[in-house]
């Protein structure tokens, strides 16, 4: 069943379960935060922002699981493993003003050791900022550093969906992706030579939910073209009831197309190549591994665990316009093990 939501809903009843379980091209759930029954120590909420250019990938995160909040930036360079800028700043007890609609106009930043990371939705786009502060709204410009646009079309089709856990539970999760295309801007690296994004693609990974405290998920996203045409999917699997709706959908020419359950085969370990096939028979993906961004962060009460793997994609989609077929497109798969 993909049950799909078309209007604006809630998203939790007066018991503080989820209203109506599915999915939605757009953000038809109104995240009413204060019908949330939780404890102090289980509401999870990030925005997480990942963006490939070529060989590289910006890793951007501001988000809180209650007793503590997180913000990291990465520049990853796949062709070598390096981490060419990373910073993260890890404070218990206190929680960043995050958004409760990533399509509405605002702001969301973290300060933290002379650094500010900030995200901006603005009118037709969204501002990415990150550098050592200078004062007010201004930043040290021969610093390491991160100033990126990225294009927002609100008629870009998304992947949007609130999963309940199991029956009677208050636990849930409404997740909001987002694959963006034309970014410009540029990453600004101390002694190093300074990093044009421009035509950089990615995602916005927007999360808000109670969970279980021991949890893992596998995710996958790809941003790109085929043609001169936009082309991505968002598949993910184990993590909640997902009787309602799935989280896989392909994108192309930003119009969403649906599909259910995946069959995931996978010749060894995390770097063997990979085949992944919907039911339905209206996509087929073929996965060769390149890089696993592994990583791990063990503090207070958070143990996680996540082997992130970038490779390259071929296969086939179907779409109103015939079948589709793509080669070599950089993207990735990641397996999540976390205590948290």
């Amino acid at each position: 069943m993909q049950r799909e939501i078309t209007k604006k809903t809630l998203l939790l009843d007066k018991r503080g379960k989820v209203a109506r379980p599915g999915w939605a091209r757009r953000m038809y759930y109104i995240y009413n935060r204060e019908r949330a029954r939780r404890n102090p120590v289980n509401l999870k909420e990030w925005n997480f922002y990942q963006l490939i250019k070529d060989r590289m990938v910006a890793q951007l995160t501001i988000g809180h699981v209650s007793y503590a909040c997180n913000a990291a930036v990465t520049v990853l360079d796949l062709d070598t493993g390096e981490r060419l800028l990373s910073w993260s700043s890890l404070r218990p007890f206190r929680l960043p003003a995050l958004d409760r609609d990533p399509e509405r106009p605002g702001v969301v930043e973290y300060r933290d050791g002379g650094y500010v990371l900030r995200f901006e939705v603005a009118e037709g786009k969204r501002l990415l900022d990150f550098g050592p502060e200078a004062g007010p709204g201004e930043y040290v410009v021969d610093g390491s550093s991160i100033h990126l646009e990225l294009e927002n079309d609100p008629d870009n089709e998304k992947m949007v969906i609130a999963t309940p856990f199991e029956e009677g539970s208050h636990k849930f999760y409404l997740n909001y992706k987002e694959n963006f295309y034309r970014v410009t801007g540029s990453v600004y690296l101390a002694g190093r030579e300074d990093l044009s994004w421009d035509g950089a693609s990615g995602v916005l990974d927007w999360g808000r939910g109670i969970w279980p405290y021991r949890h893992e998920w596998w995710w996958g996203n790809l941003s790109g073209q085929v043609d001169g045409a936009d082309f991505g999917f968002n598949i993910g699997w184990g993590f909640g009831d997902l009787s309602h709706a799935t989280e896989n959908v392909y994108f192309y020419k930003r119009k969403a197309y649906k599909l259910g359950v995946l069959q995931v085969e996978r010749e060894g370990g995390y770097m063997e190549p990979w085949r992944l096939r919907d039911v339905g028979g209206k996509l087929e993906l073929r996965f060769r591994p390149v890089r696993d961004n592994y990583t791990e962060n063990k503090l207070l009460m958070v143990n996680t665990h996540c082997n992130q793997v970038f490779g390259l994609f071929d296969g086939w989609a179907e779409t109103e316009e015939g079948r589709v077929e793509f080669h070599d497109l950089l993207a990735f798969i990641e397996h999540a093990v976390n205590r948290w």
